[in-house]
C-alpha cells in the first residue's frame, strides 16, 4: 500500500483550499486505489473524519517528520502555498516541508501549484534553492511556470496542468442540496447571483461599490445571494456588503463548506467574485462570472477559461464593475456554453497531476 504525505493549507476550513485536498484524493485514488494518504492539517480531526485519510498535526515537526519517514512520496500542494504577499512565513514552512522530505531521500512532487507573487529577497533565493530539488513540478497556470523559471529554476522540467477543483466531475455535486440552501434563505424562481467577497487590506471602498452593483441586480429582478467561502473573515465582509445595500440580499451564513458551496453555485446564473474557487465552483457548472482580483491568480484562471480580466479589488470602480456585469448579463447562454467547451481540455490537464504522481509512486 503505497504511503504519501500531503502538505498544503488544510484543516482552515477554507471551502477553496478543502475543495482542493477533496479533488486531489479523489484523482489520486482513482489512479491509486490502494493509496493511503497522511494529511498534515490545522485541525487533523476534521481532516481525518471529513476525507478519510491519517492526519496529523502540520505544526509538530516531530509528527511531521515521523510520517515523512514512513511515506514514498510528498505531494507538496496544490494552491497557491509559494507566496510572500503577507511575509515570508508560508514560504518558509512550505519549503521547510519540502527540505525535510529530501533530506529524508524522500521524493517531492509540487502538485498543480499557483507561484507567487515573491518578492522578498529571502522568498526567491529559498524557492529557487528548494524547487531545484523537486522530482516534478505541476503548476496550475503558465503564469507561475514562467515565474518560477525567471527565478532560476531549471530542474525538474516545468509543466503547466490545471488546479485540481478542475478535473472534478460535476456529477459528484448533489445539485439539490444547493437548490433546497436557496429555497432555505428563501429565494424564489428568478435568477440568482452569487456574490462572494473577502477582507483585504482593511479597506472598505469595494465593499460599497458591489453594495451598489447587487442593488442593481435586484432592481433588475434578480436576486443576490453572499457567500462566504471561509469564515468568519468572510462572512463578517458579507454582512458588511449586505449592510451597504439598499435592497435585501439573501446571506449564506452556515459555517463554509465545501460541498454545500459547490451545490450552491450549481444553482446559480451568475457568479461575481473576489475568491478564485468561489470562481472556479462556478465555472465547472458553466456558470458565468466576474471577477473581482485581489490576487493575480484570479485573473490568471479568467484568462485560462477565455475570459476577461477582472476588476481590481484595490481600485474597484463601480462604472467599470457595473459595465462589466452588464456586458455578462448580455451574453450569459454565449458565455455559459463557451466554459462548457473551455473547461473539458482543463478537466483533463487537472487529471493529469494525479497520474504523474501515480508514475512517481512506481518509479520510487
Amino acid at each position: 500500500m503505497p504511503k504519501v504525505v500531503i502538505s498544503g493549507y488544510y484543516g482552515f476550513h477554507n471551502s477553496g483550499d478543502e475543495a482542493i485536498l477533496y479533488a486531489m484524493l479523489m484523482a489520486l485514488r482513482d489512479v491509486v486505489p490502494d493509496l493511503e494518504a497522511i494529511v498534515l492539517s490545522g485541525d487533523p480531526a476534521y481532516t481525518a473524519r471529513e476525507f478519510g485519510v491519517r492526519a496529523i498535526p502540520r505544526d509538530n515537526p516531530a509528527q511531521v517528520f515521523k510520517a515523512l519517514g514512513e511515506c514514498k512520496l510528498l505531494i507538496s500542494g496544490a494552491g497557491g502555498l509559494l507566496q510572500d504577499i503577507n511575509g515570508p512565513r508560508s514560504i518558509i514552512y512550505y519549503l521547510g516541508v519540502v527540505l525535510m522530505a529530501r533530506l529524508l531521500g524522500k521524493p517531492v512532487f509540487f502538485y498543480a501549484q499557483g507561484f507567487g507573487p515573491v518578492s522578498s529577497p529571502i522568498g526567491k533565493t529559498l524557492v529557487r534553492q528548494v524547487a531545484n530539488r523537486a522530482n516534478a513540478i505541476t503548476l496550475r497556470d503558465s503564469d507561475s511556470r514562467d515565474e518560477l523559471s525567471a527565478l532560476g529554476v531549471t530542474r525538474p522540467r516545468l509543466e503547466v496542468t490545471a488546479d485540481p477543483v478542475l478535473g472534478l466531475d460535476p456529477s459528484l455535486v448533489d445539485r439539490n442540496k444547493g437548490r433546497d440552501i436557496l429555497d432555505r434563505l428563501g429565494a424564489d424562481n428568478r435568477p440568482v447571483a452569487g456574490i462572494s467577497v473577502r477582507p483585504w487590506k482593511g479597506l472598505d471602498g469595494y465593499k460599497e461599490v458591489i453594495a451598489r452593483v447587487a442593488d442593481d441586480l435586484l432592481t433588475n429582478c434578480w436576486q443576490v445571494v453572499l457567500v462566504p467561502m471561509h469564515c468568519p473573515g468572510d462572512l463578517k465582509t458579507c454582512r458588511e456588503v449586505a449592510a451597504r445595500m439598499r435592497g435585501r440580499a439573501l446571506l449564506f451564513e452556515e459555517q463554509a463548506d465545501y460541498m454545500n458551496i459547490m451545490s450552491l453555485a450549481a444553482n446559480l446564473d451568475l457568479a461575481v467574485g473576489m475568491r478564485l474557487h468561489f470562481l472556479i465552483f462556478s465555472v465547472i457548472f458553466g456558470v458565468p462570472v466576474v471577477g473581482i482580483p485581489y490576487d493575480p491568480k484570479v485573473n490568471r484562471f479568467l484568462q485560462s477559461v477565455g475570459l476577461p480580466d477582472g476588476f481590481n479589488a484595490e481600485k474597484l470602480d463601480y462604472d467599470e464593475l457595473s459595465a462589466g456585469v452588464r456586458n455578462v448579463l448580455d451574453k450569459l447562454d454565449e458565455i455559459s456554453g463557451s466554459l462548457k467547451v473551455r473547461t473539458a481540455p482543463l478537466r483533463a490537464e487537472a487529471l493529469k497531476n494525479a497520474a504523474m504522481a501515480a508514475e512517481l509512486l512506481r518509479s520510487v
